[in-house]
């Protein structure tokens, strides 16, 4: 009778440590998956770039650049965020340059900007008021450069006599040679005194110095349609008795 008793009670005593112990373990197991379910909730960014290096071409315009390609001066910025929920309110801030959108996709252009290493920060919640934020560097070089060799440049020269009369009119003419051929040229002059009676806006000019008190009369012309690094300004003067 007491040896059926005592083994009864160590029987029940294992079942009951044996359910306990499956307790623990469903307990333990149910604080994971919640501690699980905590962390998925959390909201994270990943910040991405359609390019992390942009080169910019000279700013001096009569400037090459030399062995380098310049890019798009735009870069694709796109915040990637990870959340059980959708995240929305992205706000971007960038150092320089323009930012165009408000969302999770924005372009920065960097056009115009100095050289240097510049980062841009975004920030960003859900509907469950959860934050992140996330960011990217970008890096801006200009292009080495070199001014280039000046084309074949033509000799301008201006013709005109040495003394007139102060009651007549003086003829300046321009002669341009050599450089390119296929250049049409335009003449813009410029009189110190005197005016202009006739052959305005073309290589030979007539000009009225009647009336003129100075003593020297000086006819400047400017011709057009060269390439810019040539000379393009000549002149004469004339003395008035």
């Amino acid at each position: 009778m007491f040896k059926e008793l005592r083994y009864w009670k160590v029987v029940t005593f294992g079942i009951t440590g044996l359910i306990f112990a499956v307790c623990l373990s469903c307990l333990a197991l149910t604080q994971q998956r919640q501690a699980e379910r905590e962390t998925s909730t959390e909201l994270t960014i990943q910040v991405t770039a359609s390019r992390t290096l942009v080169k910019l071409p000279p700013k001096t315009p009569d400037l090459v650049p030399v062995n380098c390609e310049p890019t798009e001066s735009k870069v694709k910025l796109n915040a990637n965020t990870t959340s059980p929920h959708k995240a929305e309110n992205f706000t971007w801030q960038v150092p320089v340059g323009r930012l165009k959108g408000k969302n999770r996709e924005v372009t920065w252009d960097l056009s115009g900007v100095e050289a240097g290493t510049y980062t841009a920060t975004v920030e960003a919640s859900d509907r469950h008021k959860h934050t992140a934020s996330g960011s990217i560097t970008i890096t801006v070089v200009e292009c080495p450069s070199e001014r280039p060799d000046p084309p074949p440049c033509p000799t301008i020269n201006v013709a005109c006599p040495s003394k007139v009369e102060s009651n007549g009119t003086i003829t300046f003419e321009a002669f341009v040679s050599g450089g390119v051929p296929e250049i049409i040229p335009t003449y813009k002059w410029k009189l110190s005194a005197g005016k202009i009676i006739s052959g305005r806006g073309t290589r030979k000019i007539t000009v009225d110095v009647s009336g003129v008190n100075q003593e020297w009369v000086t006819a400047k012309v400017k011709v057009g349609g060269l390439n810019p690094l040539c000379q393009a300004v000549a002149s004469c003067t004339a003395e008035t008795k």
